[in-house]
């Protein structure tokens, strides 16, 4: 037969548990209740029986018995289904107990002790000659006529004579899955239904006899504990539950891998799966393990590849999720042996399928608790035994018992784990137990691989691109806040958060609009003037300007002067603008040359060059000299000053030259006027 439809037979079979019931062998009577029973029974040992009737038929002891009946044991769960529902095979033993040998517990209770035997068969005794599940139909007689009855099944373990049962591993997996909704805020919501499952999961933890590995969602978990006082007692329970039980990592928000790999997200998917452990290991003292994996929802080769590579050795699938795989190759479909899911063409990775059989005996006959747990227990003795007749190896299969999609079960989980715990021929295991010591499922050719699909719908791409773009503004509109504002660190969480599943794409729009507008309200807070002239009569000066800040908090702010005959000695300067004020500006320059141009001043932030408004015109009247006209001027007046210098010389040395003439001895006598 091939993979494929082993896979919906799987499927069928699991299906039918939900439509069959304890039917009465005889349609025409009604049904005991089982108070209490011994399901495991030794060669010598004894069966307690304890039965409630109903409508008062046990009232009186008045032709009241009690009889037992053994029928052939079962070897698969095909034949346990059988009797379940009342089609029982040839009986082999029957002890009928008269009013006279019963106990009363109570008026409407029989209680009957009988022994069993091996080798002989008396009337006192239940003769149950060898090991096995034994279907027992018991019966209510009132003058011999049977008025009420129930099916139930007993386990006749080995004597120190015979040979054991080589036992089944049997594992458990639970997993809330209530979806995780964040609100315009991205705070996670903590609703009814949360707390409900949170509490479910605790009161499976605290009442099961065998270890769990469960699977709870970070970022409720840490909600729940900080909503109220409820909320924290609620996460402490489950604190001291888990320190019994397996935790299975998960990332802190809900984000699919397949999906999160075939955006190129591997890192993003990494990244939130260590928040995820972190979040934990805050709120509970059990470490999250990484090394399994629940899968409830379709996963591709790239995601199988992606949780591969972060140490997941073995994949929890759904039915429903397996019946969806394609197979490759042909091999009899064996739930209790590892199937290898192909991630590359040269690697794979080990999957288990979930069974939810015992769990959905335990919900179908809630009613009968004791009876229930006796059911499920004997459908995993009953696929234990099968394993055995077809010639594998009970200790190198294993079973994964879960509900169809993972959720956490109902039902009474203690008294089924209780009696599991106690049972010869199963053995209550841990999901990385059951992945070391189980084989994989084999076929002619090999080990059974199946085929992921490529992809699977979703698409992060729209939302990374959001993502990108907020951050990048983000950074921008940040740059012109003061140190210590808290609104960077918001903007940045809420763009992180928006590839979680947890959001809808409504609510990433309006989370990414309200960003946005925070951002524009901020860009928009500053006022320019419309333009203006000055002047300028010497090589340097300053350009005079007032910027306002209309907000209510202090905004820094980026001045550049573009001109190609100004040059701003402190161009691209940061200014801090006061809020609610305006702020004067001088900003230092040097003309390149006379004239009157235009140049501009325009605003960015001091981050990201975002334009925080139009460029201000300005005028610029330059009427200082020229290199040429200084030039000129200097070189005439040190004409002018070379020539008085001359002349000054010219005249001392012809008052000196006069003076000389006149003393000297051959000059002639001077002739003083008459008088």
């Amino acid at each position: 037969m091939s993979v494929r439809r082993l896979v919906v037979a799987h499927a069928a079979i699991a299906l039918s548990v939900m439509s069959f019931g304890a039917a009465p062998a005889h349609a025409d009577v009604a049904a005991l209740a089982l108070v209490t029973q011994t399901f495991n029974v030794a060669p010598a040992g004894v069966i307690s029986l304890t039965v409630r009737a109903p409508n008062n038929l046990a009232e009186s002891n008045t032709g009241l018995s009690l009889a037992i009946t053994a029928y052939r044991p079962i070897a698969d769960r095909t034949a346990l289904d059988a009797a379940i529902a009342g089609d029982l095979n040839r009986n082999i033993d029957t002890v009928e107990v008269t009013s006279q040998n019963m106990l009363r517990p109570a008026g409407d209770e029989v209680q009957v002790v009988v022994p069993v035997e091996v080798t002989t068969r008396t009337p006192e005794a239940l003769q149950l000659s060898k090991p096995g599940l034994y279907p027992v139909l018991v019966e209510l007689r009132r003058d011999g006529e049977t008025v009420a009855e129930l099916v139930t099944f007993i386990h006749r373990v080995p004597g120190d004579s015979e040979r054991a049962e080589d036992p089944l591993r049997v594992a458990f997996a639970a997993s809330t899955i209530t979806s995780v909704h964040l609100d315009e805020k991205a705070q996670v919501i903590v609703d009814a239904a949360a707390r409900n499952e949170l509490s479910t999961m605790a009161d499976l933890l605290e009442s099961s006899a065998v270890p769990l590995s469960v699977r709870v969602e970070p970022s409720e978990l840490a909600a729940i504990a900080k909503a109220d006082a409820e909320g924290t007692a609620l996460v402490s329970r489950l604190d001291a539950a888990l320190r019994s039980h397996q935790l299975i990592s998960a990332p802190a928000y809900p984000l699919d891998p397949s999906v999160a790999n075939a955006a190129s997200q591997g890192d993003l998917y990494t990244q939130w799966l260590r928040d995820g452990e972190d979040v934990l290991a805050s709120s509970v003292d059990t470490s999250p393990t990484r090394t399994i994996a629940l899968v409830s929802t379709p996963l591709s080769r790239g995601g199988a590849g992606l949780l591969r590579e972060l140490g997941v050795r073995l994949l929890v699938l759904t039915p429903a999720e397996l019946s969806s795989i394609s197979a490759a190759g042909s091999a009899d479909l064996d739930t209790t042996q590892l199937i290898q899911l192909a991630v590359t063409n040269d690697a794979t990775i080990d999957s288990i399928v979930a069974d939810p059989r015992p769990l959905e005996l335990l919900q179908r006959h809630a009613s009968d608790s004791p009876l229930a747990n006796i059911y499920a227990v004997a459908d995993l003795l009953a696929l234990r035994n099968s394993t055995a007749r077809d010639g594998g190896d009970p200790t190198r299969h294993g079973v994964l018992v879960a509900t169809p999609n993972l959720e956490v079960p109902g039902g009474d989980i203690g008294g089924f784990t209780q009696l599991l715990s106690t049972t010869p021929g199963l053995r209550p295991s841990t999901l990385d137990d059951l992945s070391i010591r189980t084989d994989q499922l084999l076929d002619a050719e090999g080990p059974v691989t199946l085929e992921l699909p490529d992809s699977i719908p979703g698409d992060l791409g729209p939302r990374l691109s959001t993502v990108a773009a907020i951050e990048l503004q983000s950074v921008s509109a940040a740059s012109m806040l003061p140190e210590g504002d808290q609104r960077p660190a918001e903007w940045n969480r809420l763009a992180e958060l928006l590839p979680t599943s947890a959001l809808s794409d409504g609510q990433v729009d309006d989370i990414a609009t309200a960003i946005r507008a925070e951002h524009a309200a901020l860009l928009g807070s500053i006022e320019v003037p419309n333009g203006f002239s000055f002047n300028l009569t010497g090589r340097t000066g300053v350009v005079r300007f007032s910027l306002k800040n209309t907000n209510t908090i202090p905004l820094t702010v980026r001045v550049r002067l573009s001109s190609p005959k100004l040059i701003a000695s402190e161009n691209d300067k940061n200014v801090l603008l006061a809020p609610g004020a305006f702020t004067e500006i001088k900003l230092p320059i040097r003309a390149r040359s006379n004239g009157r141009f235009p140049a501009a001043l325009e605003l960015f932030t001091p981050s990201g060059d975002v334009r925080l408004a139009a460029p201000i015109p300005i005028t610029a009247n330059i009427t200082a000299l020229s290199g040429l006209g200084n030039l000129v001027t200097g070189a005439g007046l040190l004409v002018v000053l070379t020539w008085w210098v001359r002349h000054l010389r010219k005249n001392r040395r012809a008052r000196s030259a006069g003076d000389a003439t006149q003393h000297h001895p051959a000059a002639p006598a001077t002739t003083l006027p008459d008088s």
